[in-house]
């Protein structure tokens, strides 16, 4: 056991920021430039506090090595611009080398450093490249950062200021950051698709921009950090857009990630399962459900297993989507009702779904909160977030 160096008080690694990794094939677009040779600022929010850090970096999809000839973080000045605090740029180093290597299909794990950062604060990763994938069928990363990546030519880690970045965004190589945190603290694991993932709040929907930090897990993590007895615990996002339970598209199936997800960060306690829409769009029957439900019975095992709270959030409605059948709307009605049940044995009930449902019509969400598609509630993430009761993670 960690002990905090002043007062001797026992302290643990839990995770503060974290994201689905996956491949980039579902999606056309890579960085604008090829990553070799190239510097690469990527934008993320813990959601603790803390004075000593440590990275996760990961090349899970990758067919080689990727090299890192140098890697640093530092306080991002403003959320929508390259910036950063140049008082608080640090050296990452793994083993004590700056030249980092992530093995092909491997997950490593950086040295640990004195670096103190407040909840909610946004941090810049810097990477500059020396051999990477040139295709994105070899990159590990995640498509929807919801914040801007940017990208320029040569060795430019300590530059306060990226000029003329190339930008996108997504993000590579990223797989979490973890602080070094009082005893008594945990992450949330939040598994799901696209709505955890946030879809909506950036450029796929007119008068949304990134960089905003509008998801329901970001206002949620706002919510917990504005409440003195939740403010050691910190949030992980594991949402992944048009990700199903048992379909292996646009990466792995749902079943099959969400081991690694779940285990795969420093401090797990908690789980808020919101999954399983996509595997109901467009059904024409009701089939499904006897396959559905023993896999949500694998997952709340695992969480019991590993000492982890899982609290179900039942499927949202979708009648106004183009996807609706009467079918699929059958299938969620049993899996909700299924999982509001003692047989679930879920810790809680997160009800998303009658923070959202059209009281006159509850098959749907209520317009005003999924304008665009009658699915994504974009305009409902804030909403969503109040409903938590905050003391189950008290």
């Amino acid at each position: 056991m960690n002990k905090n160096e002043k007062t001797g008080a026992p302290m643990r690694w839990v995770t503060t920021w974290g994201t689905a990794e996956e491949n980039f094939i579902a999606t056309p677009e890579g960085m604008p430039q090829p990553l070799e040779n190239t510097t690469v600022r990527q934008i993320v929010r813990v959601t603790t506090s803390g004075d000593e850090m440590k990275l996760r970096l990961s090349n899970r999809y990758g067919k080689s090595n990727v090299v890192i000839r140098s890697a640093h973080v530092a306080k991002q000045v403003k959320a929508d611009q390259s910036t950063i605090d140049m008082s608080t740029d640090t050296t990452v180093k793994v083993s004590g080398a700056e030249e980092i290597v992530i093995p092909a299909g491997e997950v490593i794990e950086t040295d640990s450093f004195r670096f103190s950062v407040k909840a909610l604060d946004q941090i810049a990763i810097t990477l500059y490249f020396g051999s990477a994938p040139a295709t994105i069928e070899e990159m590990t990363g995640h498509r929807g950062a919801r914040a801007t990546t940017y990208q320029v030519p040569g060795n430019e880690v300590s530059a306060e200021t990226f000029s003329s970045p190339a930008m996108t965004t997504s993000w590579y190589f990223l797989a979490d950051v973890s602080l070094l945190s009082p005893a008594g603290s945990k992450a949330v694991i939040c598994f799901g698709d696209s709505i955890t993932d946030g879809f909506g709040t950036d450029w796929a929907v007119p008068g949304k921009r990134p960089d905003t930090y509008t998801r329901w897990v970001d206002f949620f993590a706002g919510r917990l950090q504005a409440n003195e007895g939740t403010k050691h615990i910190s949030v992980v996002n594991k949402g992944i857009g048009a990700n199903s339970i048992l379909e292996s598209w646009p990466t792995d199936a749902g079943r099959d990630r969400f081991k690694r997800d779940l285990l795969g960060h420093d401090g797990a306690g908690y789980c808020i399962l919101l999954f399983g829409i996509n595997d109901l769009l467009s059904l024409s029957d009701t089939g499904k459900y006897d396959r559905l439900i023993p896999e949500y019975q694998k997952m709340v095992t695992l969480c019991h297993e590993n000492g982890i709270k899982i609290y179900g959030a039942p499927i949202l409605p979708f009648g106004n989507s183009q996807d609706y059948t009467p079918a699929a709307e059958e299938v969620r009605t049993k899996i909700n009702k299924w999982m509001r049940s003692p047989d679930s044995h879920m810790d809680a009930i997160i009800d998303f779904e009658g923070a959202l449902a059209d009281p006159a019509d509850p098959k749907n969400i209520l317009p005003k909160f999924a304008p665009l598609d009658g699915l994504h509630p974009y305009d409902g993430y804030e909403a969503m977030a109040e409903i938590i009761d905050l003391s189950l993670f008290a």
